[in-house]
């Protein structure tokens, strides 16, 4: 039995039927723990040995029981650095809270529990996660599982590097600007930006309220496989009661979702920068690939593309005030000292000082936005197009190239979901990535949709091997 290449929905089914234990899922993982993870600095705090064994030896024994078990019973998994996790630090890669310790879980993370997950550790971030990669002050930075000069990109990069070097299984992330889905991209997992208020903000740190970040940020799941993602979408969607912006819209299961009469929109260009020529030819193979399996397939882009820049970085990078809000929140944190990826993105952020009426303007310009990308998904329920405009690229790089992640940010201000799966390889061996957008709330044909190509793919890879 291959340990590394079993889904989460495997793991469980095995343990619970007594052919696989707890007890050796995670002192694998341990094991995997030992052998990378001190080349990849991704898992920077790691529950203790002991309190990992006693879970799954416990687990095990549930199993023995014949008690009922539930959907992840027994099975471990990570959580990015800004997810509360009851007796572990959090601290969003700031100094001001190295001695922060988390007494009650996040809702997300109280979810997975609930149905058996054991909690192997936390994952890295760069500083109050306002980076494309990772690193910090505190716990340095997180290199890429195949090239330790390479970034796996953020914010992150941390989970995503633990699920690609086999540290760990699957895990929590989270989505703002494209911290979800660039990560899973450099490294070649499977990454889930849900639709936006899908899943309870309840539990981020430092505090719930997240301002303008409200209409963008969320939670997202990650993990090696399409169906990694789904089900841990399953199991912690929903209203807690808590957060007043989470719907109570049901997660259709994608498993039975028809795709064959869905009209598929494609684009390589967004107008703010070029791909690597490997990206689009990655795109333009996986499109073919599509096409047989729904109605049609049509090179066409939103017209409103134009846009994202602006708003995405003024509305919700740089908080419209000249990054004041972010330079505050981190000296309120005690913060003393900060990340030279975090000065270097207050330096950015120092250029947008909007005025009120000004500001006004831009959430107008955001609705209208938003109108816009619904009419177009209205047209086209599923689009393809890319993640970034490069493959992983050397650490400090993003700074210099935020032009490159418009594509994600395109989606962040529409609130869509949207799922990233790989797609192939460059000329460098570097994993590529492919956005499959859908409708709001329509996560399962976005799977539907992605699972037909990590199939395909997956395949394609074998075959070549």
């Amino acid at each position: 039995m291959d340990i590394a290449t079993l889904s989460l929905r495997t793991q469980a089914d095995l343990i619970a039927s007594g052919a696989l234990s707890s007890e050796a899922l995670v002192r694998h993982y341990l094991d995997m723990i030992s052998k990378h993870n001190g080349e990849v600095n991704a898992i920077v705090q790691v529950a203790r040995v002991e309190d990992l064994i006693a879970q799954a030896q416990a687990a095990d024994e549930k199993v023995r029981s014949g008690a009922p078990l539930g959907r992840l019973h027994g099975v471990p998994m990570t959580v990015k650095d800004m997810c509360k996790v009851a007796g572990f630090p959090c601290t969003m890669g700031t100094e001001g809270l190295t001695g922060f310790v988390a007494e009650e879980d996040a809702t997300i993370v109280a979810r997975v529990k609930a149905q058996g997950a054991i909690i192997l550790g936390i994952t890295n971030v760069p500083e109050l996660l306002m980076a494309f990669e990772t690193d910090n002050l505190i716990y340095g930075r997180t290199n890429h599982p195949l090239d330790s000069q390479l970034s796996p990109g953020g914010s992150s990069g941390g989970e995503a590097a633990a699920i690609a070097s086999g540290c760990s299984p699957a895990g929590l992330g989270s989505d703002s600007m494209g911290s979800v889905r660039v990560p899973a991209s450099m490294v070649g997992i499977a990454g889930l930006k849900v639709t936006q208020g899908r899943l309870p903000q309840t539990g981020r740190v430092p505090m719930e309220g997240a301002s303008l970040h409200v209409r963008s940020a969320s939670y997202g799941p990650m993990g090696r496989y399409i169906d990694d993602v789904a089900l841990l979408l399953e199991i912690i969607a929903g209203p807690d009661g808590i957060d007043p912006n989470t719907m109570p819209v049901p997660v259709q299961d994608y498993q039975r979702c028809d795709i064959s009469t869905l009209d598929v929109a494609w684009y390589e260009n967004n107008g703010w920068c070029e791909v690597q020529p490997e990206i689009g030819q990655a795109l333009r193979r996986a499109v073919d690939t599509l096409a047989p399996f729904v109605g049609s397939v049509t090179n066409d882009a939103p017209a409103c593309l134009n846009k994202v820049k602006s708003l995405a970085l003024e509305m919700i990078a740089f908080g419209a005030d000249g990054g004041q809000s972010w330079y505050q929140g981190a000296k309120l944190m005690g913060s003393k000292a900060l990340s030279p990826l975090f000065e270097a993105f207050l330096e950015s952020a120092s250029s947008c000082q909007l005025t009120v009426t000004e500001l006004r303007g831009r959430l107008r310009e955001w609705d209208q936005y938003n109108f816009a990308m619904q009419a177009f998904s209205q047209r086209y329920p599923i689009t393809l197009c890319p993640v970034s405009a490069t493959t992983a690229q050397a650490h400090g790089h993003s700074v210099r190239q935020i032009d490159n992640y418009t594509f994600t940010m395109a989606y962040s201000l529409s609130g869509q979901p949207v799922a990233t799966v790989c797609i192939g390889e460059d000329n460098n061996g570097l994993p590529i990535g492919v956005q499959v957008v859908g409708q709001l709330w329509c996560e399962h044909q976005v799977l539907a949709v992605a699972s037909v190509l990590e199939r395909a793919f997956s395949q394609s890879d074998a075959t070549n091997k």
